[in-house]
């Protein structure tokens, strides 16, 4: 035990001393205080005093009494290494193209001499590849997780409580977003950016055809009469499509909660999704006037081709279509409403592991990250938005924000899936609904599956 202790304290030294070193704690900065150093190190008090001791002894800190321990004003720094920050993320992901490297330029700026590494592991294994990395030593500082692939993890202990790092920075955040990754006031996840899922359109193609783009709430009849306007056959082939989403539990179920479907009506649930999955049927099989696309090529999607007028999406979407070499630029639109004005909410979120030897620098990135200047940045040079409602409104128009319904308030009718049904719900659903999206299944049997799957939740 004497062995291990001396091990522990060791290595608290040496990071500590590294952080100094790098210029990740600053001259005239202050350390943790020894009760979180103790607590996020995973070691005794004692043992951090010890490692304290020594780095006192190098004349790397000092101790102000009643303030805490500190680095001298007057230390002068020898250049050494860089330090490395390790960013473990879903692969693909939105973000990490357009919006990540506005947090890694923001977090450079400040700690130059620490270098930043991304690593994507598999968006569908994620939680199983985060933990063989850890098993073979590819320990991670930041973890960026979807909102999703949050709530699939169940280890709440495996990750430290970010609350008291970044309690200055989030007054003005959405208290929808921070009620989701938070509870009994602790944070174990830090949202950066959100969307809403929504309808835009391609006004180049509402102009060809004569049709007025929505600029006001609408009625699902009224959409439906405009995809069919926007929906062209030739030679008994349909060769442009009114409407087109991605098929998967994201997307479809935004038209359900638009419809009712919600945590305080479990009641209708079976009958709100019968007649939703009703109408995608009719919208894709019968009518003809709506397509989807295979995982294979998305986010290449019909409507970036200009071959669906309209389009069931997010900010993160929009953002990575400007990749692509598009020749319109695409219009967000009110959503067609009929019972309910709700939408689907997602997130991004940063999670700190435990593991981690670098949790001040992983508390700066994040801390940089939701600073009112980055994220002024990310909305202003991106189609991503920020987690801070005032730099929205500064940075959006009022009927944009409206058409995503997350202006005055409206965004605490929305939901996120987790709100609606488990992860077992979930994953159940998406697995069932291969054939359906075929047009091989009808709905009452993804709604029969749905009510054996709940049933089996209850009795659990």
């Amino acid at each position: 035990m004497r062995r291990e202790n001396e091990f522990l304290y060791t290595k608290l030294y040496k990071n500590l001393k590294e952080q100094i070193c790098t210029g990740l704690i600053k001259p005239g900065e202050y350390l943790l205080p020894e009760n979180e150093l103790s607590t996020h190190y995973g070691i005794s008090r004692k043992s951090v005093r010890h490692a304290l001791s020594l780095l006192q002894e190098d004349g790397l800190i000092i101790k102000r009494v009643g303030l805490g321990t500190m680095v001298p004003e007057d230390l002068i720094i020898e250049k050494s290494e860089p330090q490395t920050l390790r960013i473990l993320t879903p692969s693909p992901a939105f973000f990490l193209e357009r919006g990540l490297p506005i947090f890694i330029e923001a977090f450079n700026k400040k700690h130059p001499h620490i270098e930043v590494k991304v690593l994507g592991l598999p968006v569908d294994k994620f939680w199983e590849s985060f933990r063989s990395s850890n098993e073979m030593g590819l320990i991670a500082d930041l973890v960026l997780v979807p909102d999703m692939k949050f709530s699939e993890w169940s280890g709440s202990t495996d990750f430290v409580d970010i609350a008291p790092f970044i309690s200055d920075l989030t007054n003005s955040i959405y208290p929808k977003l921070m009620n989701h990754f938070g509870s009994e006031g602790k944070m174990l996840a830090a949202p950066f950016t959100f969307s809403s899922v929504f309808f835009a359109c391609n006004p180049r193609l509402f102009e060809q055809h004569g049709i007025p783009v929505p600029n006001d709430r609408w009625s699902f009849d009224e959409f439906i009469a405009a995809a069919e306007q926007l929906t062209l056959v030739q030679d008994g082939i349909t060769t442009q499509f009114g409407f087109s989403m991605h098929p998967v539990v994201n997307r479809w179920l935004a038209l359900a909660v638009m419809n009712g479907f919600a945590p305080r009506d479990q009641a209708n649930h079976t009958q709100i999704l019968s007649r939703t999955l009703s109408v995608i049927q009719d919208l894709f099989f019968r009518k003809r006037i709506a397509t989807t696309f295979p995982d294979m090529v998305w986010p290449r999607t019909p409507f970036i081709h200009g071959k669906s007028a309209m389009v069931l999406t997010t900010t993160f979407e929009m953002a990575n279509w400007q990749n692509d070499d598009m020749d319109f630029i695409p219009k967000v639109i009110p959503m067609p409403f009929d019972n309910d004005r709700s939408t689907l909410l997602l997130a991004n979120a940063f999670m700190i592991p435990a593991s981690s030897q670098n949790v001040q620098s992983a508390v700066s990135f994040i801390r940089s990250a939701l600073e009112d200047a980055t994220q002024r940045e990310l909305t202003e040079q991106t189609l991503f938005l920020s987690v801070k409602e005032p730099i929205n409104l500064q940075a959006k128009e009022d009927p944009y924000l409206h058409s995503l319904n997350i202006a005055n308030n409206q965004i605490d009718n929305d939901y996120f899936i987790n709100e609606l049904f488990d992860d077992t719900v979930r994953n159940a659903l998406e697995e069932e609904m291969s054939m359906f999206w075929l047009g091989l299944e009808p709905p009452s049997s993804i709604v029969d599956v749905y009510d054996k799957l709940i049933l089996e939740c209850v009795q659990r």
